[in-house]
């Protein structure tokens, strides 16, 4: 029997099965099973990207009492427009091409303005007896990625690699360079960042990176490409390209809403 822990592709398929939009959403039973699920947010949409059914962390994280405010609300009814245009963007993606979108890093913005990094996939929803994609079900993990937290958990190995990733933000390790410093094979490297973050080496690297910019962009007003140049970045028009694919924001909107403008 394998010890696996389940992954995101395991968890929807398992909740697939178990709804139907046409319903009440998620039996009884599974709904207070989600909803006791700390760092972890679900929610089903249909196809017009409303949300149909939501657990009670993502109630938590929009700041509300309860689920109501959400339900029959798309994106861009709850959320900043700098943010909402891109949580629907991906959800047409998803409805429209009938393919699942697994473990997107994004940037989250929670109630007074705490920032979190959170591993995304969303899955379209099939009729029964049909091709027709009739809505989508999403999953959101945080994540949590500190030196300190790696070594608490008792991998001073994989800690090491991370302070060489703070140390080089400008000048990024490599794969080979960061398993020399955990004294792992590129392999083992790779499997336990994924086991023990859910993320791949260079998106760990990445997350790092954006880090770092967004305290730049919000404890200054150092040049936009500069800060690209500091973080690693080869120019200006790449570090705008990867900094909002991982916000949904441009780097001078985020200084914009991070300085309360």
């Amino acid at each position: 029997m394998s010890s696996r822990s389940p992954s995101s592709t395991d968890l929807a398929g398992l909740l697939l099965a178990s709804f139907s939009l046409d319903g009440v959403g998620v039996p009884l039973p599974l709904e207070r099973l989600l909803d006791d699920l700390a760092g972890l947010v679900f929610f089903i949409k249909d196809r017009e990207g409303r949300y149909r059914w939501v657990n009670r962390t993502l109630v938590d994280r929009c700041g509300l009492a309860d689920k109501s405010p959400l339900l029959g609300k798309r994106p861009s009814d709850l959320f900043p427009e700098t943010l909402a245009p891109f949580y629907e963007r991906q959800d047409e993606r998803v409805i429209r091409l009938a393919k699942p979108l697994v473990d997107q890093l994004e940037l989250h913005l929670y109630p007074g303005r705490r920032r979190g990094w959170c591993l995304t996939s969303k899955y379209p929803v099939v009729a029964p007896g049909s091709s027709k994609v009739v809505g989508l079900l999403g999953v959101s993990r945080d994540v949590e990625t500190s030196a300190r937290g790696a070594k608490n958990r008792g991998f001073p190995e994989l800690a090491r690699a991370l302070q060489l990733i703070q140390q080089r933000i400008a000048e990024p390790p490599t794969l080979a360079e960061l398993a020399e410093a955990s004294g792992l094979s590129q392999s083992q490297f790779a499997q336990w960042t994924e086991r023990l973050f859910h993320l791949t080496p260079k998106q760990l690297v990445m997350k790092a990176r954006i880090d770092e910019a967004l305290h730049l962009l919000a404890a200054g007003d150092q040049p936009l490409s500069e800060i690209a140049l500091a973080t690693g970045f080869c120019d200006q028009s790449a570090f705008t390209r990867h900094f909002h694919r991982l916000t949904g924001l441009p780097p001078g909107a985020f200084r914009h809403q991070a300085k309360g403008k």
